[in-house]
């Protein structure tokens, strides 16, 4: 999935973000926490900045609160 998080396509983006938000199901939040700090964060690319923005979003909509 490394790839795809600053991949070109938008429909890669989305993908990524959904299958982000299943492991954080399965896993926990806390765990994908640093993970998500260092990808919207990342100063190499504004693809990886949108995915983990949509990462978030996505645990959110799976979590319910959204």
């Amino acid at each position: 999935m490394r790839p795809d998080i600053d991949h070109a396509n938008e429909y890669a983006h989305n993908t990524t973000a959904r299958a982000f938000s299943v492991v954080a199901s399965a896993l926990g939040i806390p765990s994908l926490l640093p993970f998500l700090k260092a990808v919207c964060g990342s100063k190499k690319s504004w693809q990886a900045q949108h995915t983990g923005i949509r990462i978030v979003q996505q645990i959110a909509i799976m979590m319910g609160c959204a």
